[in-house]
């Protein structure tokens, strides 16, 4: 019995001998998970300069619709990509770069000529994006094999329209089970939030009136009074159905720039608007 008791502490002597740890290594699961802090150089808004065509040229953003994108710190990239609203999650670490698979809004533009090829192609290379470089007001972004992918120019954040006494047409709409969609061709919803707390509109087919309340980044709206004229296109009548119940849904909204989004409790976009007047 004394062999055997000298043997299972021999035994586990040996056993704790390779349990040794490197010196500065730290194996904790939050030290593995952390997301890394991007660089002040990386923050803030910039303006598309130009981008990498789907045949290897170097394509200049189109004049009149240049998408601006913003980085913030807690590790999101956001904006417009020259019709839609866009966002993203991203990491970066000293200069690599990844951005992850980007959910937008899905309005229609027309105008400028182009501009939806050049959305859906910088949608297209964001998550191909592995690095990037600043120099001075220049931003480029390069894909993992170090090829530039797009440039940048710092901008100024734009002065956003305001809330109140703007004429806002709808651009976007989500259904009821969160499904975004752009509105109905031919179609011409819109909004005015007046200063005497009235809510005064067109939904395309009928107007609507109502009260509203806004504090802060704060919405609340309704009730709301609703002429009672049939749409001939049933696709209308549903149109208006969703736009109707975004509005009583409002809970926050966002004005950026001559953009206005509504948002419900969960803080999901509800309606997009661009602004007319």
């Amino acid at each position: 019995m004394k062999l055997i008791g000298v043997c299972l502490l021999i035994a586990l002597a040996l056993l704790c001998a390779g349990c040794t740890t490197t010196p500065g290594a730290n194996n904790t699961t939050a030290n593995a998970t952390a997301t890394p802090v991007p660089e002040p150089a990386l923050l803030g808004t910039w303006q598309l300069v130009s981008f990498l065509g789907a045949d290897g040229g170097t394509v200049a953003a189109i004049a009149g619709s240049i998408p601006l994108v913003t980085f913030d710190r807690e590790g999101r990239v956001g904006g417009t990509v020259g019709c839609n609203h866009f966002s993203a999650d991203y990491t970066a670490r000293g200069n690599e770069l990844g951005i992850g698979p980007a959910v937008s809004t899905l309005m229609y533009c027309s105008l400028p000529a182009g501009v939806m090829d050049q959305e859906q192609r910088v949608l297209a290379l964001l998550p191909l994006t592995g690095g990037y470089t600043v120099a001075g007001n220049s931003l480029f972004l390069s894909d993992r094999s170090g090829n530039r992918i797009m440039s940048f120019e710092r901008a100024a954040v734009p002065t956003p329209a305001p809330l109140v006494d703007t004429t806002w047409q709808l651009a976007g709409l989500s259904d009821p089970n969160g499904t975004a969609r752009s509105v109905l061709a031919g179609t011409n919803a819109t909004l005015v939030f007046s200063s005497d707390g009235t809510l005064r509109g067109d939904t395309g087919c009928n107007i609507v009136q109502g009260p509203y309340t806004q504090t802060g980044a704060s919405l609340a709206i309704g009730p709301l009074s609703v002429t009672e004229r049939a749409c001939a296109d049933p696709a209308m009548m549903v149109q208006e159905r969703d736009l109707l119940q975004a509005l009583r849904v409002a809970t926050t909204y966002v004005v950026q720039g001559d953009r206005l989004r509504i948002t419900n409790a969960s803080g999901s976009p509800m309606a997009d608007f661009r602004r007319l007047a």
